[in-house]
């Protein structure tokens, strides 16, 4: 019971989709601390996914890593088959992978521009759902995770892409919430605000200690904070929680 209680995901598997950095990254080592066996997707950069599979692995973690461009729905189904034939089914999927987009205003920006990231995003978690739903229901019972934004309720100029993707992607997690509840899967989506990861170190010092200001807390956030949020949801303390979206943003949602 003691062992239990201090990793309380031990014997979970869980996938976790752009894990070689960020926040994906930060999960992936808090999770394996817990107890879980850890399935580190990533796309392009290997080197930076074995980075955190040794890492995991020599705090006394299990874990490997597949490359998968989760957008491309055989890609994910071996990956899927590989992290069953390795460790077991899938228990809690985290979708969590990134996709660049086109930044210009709405009125200027290319349709290509605008579908493309809408695309992207919602094949993602279809792909990744679809592979891993069915291993869930033969264990009675799953956890999915969305990543999104405070972007796709609070947007900003030029990021309209960005927010219609993933204001999409809540809605077919809300969704599948409902769907997926009488499997014994619950469904839970995850809405950091700006986060300090290497992606957003292109932004001005100026507007990360505007944002900073901006909080009730007056702290940045940082891919451990929200790693901390997905770690209560794949525990078994959030199995009666589904259909939520839980901010995890400093406070700034109330805009004062």
């Amino acid at each position: 019971m003691e062992h239990k209680r201090h990793r309380p995901l031990t014997g979970k598997v869980i996938l976790i989709t752009g894990a070689s950095r960020g926040i994906g990254a930060a999960a992936a080592k808090r999770l394996a601390r817990l107890g879980a066996s850890l399935a580190i997707n990533y796309n392009q950069r290997r080197d930076r996914a074995l980075a955190v599979l040794d890492e995991i692995e020599k705090a006394g973690g299990e874990g490997m890593v597949f490359q998968a461009d989760v957008t491309q729905k055989k890609q994910v189904d071996e990956m899927v088959g590989a992290v069953r034939d390795k460790f077991s089914a899938v228990d809690v999927l985290v979708n969590n992978a990134y996709f660049p987009f086109e930044v210009s205003p709405l009125h200027q920006i290319s349709w290509d521009g605008l579908a493309e990231a809408t695309r992207r995003e919602i094949s993602a978690l279809y792909n990744c759902t679809q592979a891993s739903v069915p291993g869930m229901i033969e264990k009675k019972k799953g956890k999915i995770v969305v990543i999104s934004s405070r972007l796709a309720q609070q947007p900003l100029p030029r990021m309209g892409a960005y927010a219609a993707a993933k204001a999409a992607l809540e809605a077919m997690a809300n969704t599948m919430a409902i769907e997926l509840g009488p499997l014994g899967i619950t469904v839970n989506v995850v809405t950091p605000a700006f986060t300090l990861t290497d992606a957003s170190s292109i932004m001005p010092d100026d507007f990360k200690e505007r944002i900073r200001q901006s909080r009730p807390l007056r702290k940045h956030l940082y891919p451990e904070d929200v790693a901390g949020t997905i770690a209560f949801l794949a525990s078994d303390a959030a199995d009666m929680l589904t259909g939520s979206n839980v901010l995890v943003t400093g406070g700034s949602h109330f805009q004062i």
